[in-house]
């Protein structure tokens, strides 16, 4: 056996080894959730305990109690006006035998009680594809490039590249207003200032929902824009160009110039970062190579733009976070969806049965993602 094969053979059992202790170690974050769901099911069997213990036996109680009290004073009665009529005598010994048949009653009441049957369906685990059917779409013509992007009450969307609609959950267009800019590349909410913002080539726009006007953010436009994302007090943007580069804006001052990462930092000279996505102090960037015709996805530092782990995807992507820490990868070419653990593992890949070309995608809640696509958005819940 050549050294070679000895090396990739102790690379496999070195592999067998890590597997082995990650096994070990493994702690989902979603016992948290089975626990929950545990302690939540406890309360449950214990309300209903207390409430039968109520309805059976103390309001019984209660009301008995009631009838010996007014017994009580019966007997009082006849003591005190020396009423020693058998008649009287006899009504109030029966009535108080009557009781005393009622208490007995109670002390020895049985129960029929049915063992608890658990299904085995109440918990799951939960697959993301196929998605569902959507539960609710609008047919929705957008331009040749589009973005979709939400806060709590309100989805953001332009029509046709000549409108800017405003959706309710319900996906009703409540309010409309008209688009004169460039194409729009991204669109996202920021929670700080309580506004959209909206990327196109060469402005960053701002929208109030409420009055529904735009104003340009003070951004130079020396350069193409391409994507953006947000925290809670920096507006990052990333440039439409091979090698592209991310500038990072101060929200709370408006806008004011921070750092600057250029290539080969960001990424080579022959990639293209797809998309840009901020969570807890994480950013994460779909990179796709135009000479070996491949893509990655990685999650980089916000701090120093360090890549914490990267997986290997296809196509051009956008991306959107869920489940908190974890990730939904699109592959526009190919309508197909990945999803992406926190530590940079495949969990499941599917393809998009609603055969419409892909445009964007973003959650909405907890439970439903949007889809947008060249002629509708898809409201889809998680199954």
């Amino acid at each position: 056996m050549t050294s070679s094969n000895n090396e990739n053979l102790r690379h496999l059992a070195d592999t067998v080894d890590q597997l082995a202790v990650r096994l070990s170690s493994i702690q989902p974050s979603c016992l948290e959730q089975l626990e929950q769901w545990r302690e939540a099911a406890y309360r449950s069997i214990d309300q209903y305990c207390e409430r039968k213990r109520h309805e059976l036996i103390e309001m019984k109680q209660v009301h008995y109690r009631q009838e010996l009290n007014q017994l009580q004073q019966k007997v009082n009665q006849l003591i005190a006006n020396h009423d020693d009529r058998q008649d009287h005598y006899d009504s109030v010994n029966h009535d108080i035998q009557l009781v005393e048949v009622k208490i007995n009653e109670l002390e020895h009441l049985r129960l029929k009680v049915h063992p608890l049957s658990i299904d085995e369906h109440l918990i799951t685990r939960r697959h993301l594809f196929p998605l569902t059917h959507p539960y609710r779409m609008i047919h929705l013509k957008t331009s040749l490039e589009s973005a979709v992007g939400t806060n709590d009450k309100h989805l953001l969307v332009d029509r046709e590249g000549k409108h800017l609609c405003l959706l309710d959950r319900n996906l009703v267009i409540v309010n409309e207003i008209s688009f004169t800019h460039d194409g729009i590349h991204s669109v996202f909410w920021a929670s700080t200032i309580g506004q959209f913002i909206i990327v196109t080539c060469k402005n960053i726009l701002l929208l109030d929902e409420k009055t529904m006007t735009l104003e340009k953010c003070p951004i130079s436009s020396k350069v193409d824009w391409w994507r953006g994302t947000c925290s809670e007090d920096t507006l990052f943007l990333l440039t439409i160009e091979w090698g592209s580069s991310i500038y990072e804006f101060n929200l709370g001052s408006s806008f004011k110039a921070g750092k600057e990462w250029h290539s080969p930092v960001t990424c080579k000279k022959n990639e293209v970062m797809g998309d840009i996505k901020y969570n807890s102090g994480f950013l994460a960037i779909p990179i796709f190579n135009r000479h070996r015709d491949e893509s990655r996805f990685e999650l980089r530092s916000v701090i120093n733009l360090d890549c914490i782990w990267s997986i290997r995807v296809h196509g051009r992507c956008r991306c959107c976070q869920i489940d908190v820490d974890q990730w939904l990868v699109m592959d526009h070419d190919d309508c197909r969806f990945f999803h992406i653990s926190a530590d940079g593992k495949l969990l499941e890949a599917g393809k998009y049965d609603q055969h419409e070309q892909l445009e964007d995608i973003i959650p909405w809640g907890k439970d439903s993602i949007v889809v947008l696509t060249k002629k509708s958005i898809n409201l889809h819940n998680f199954s």
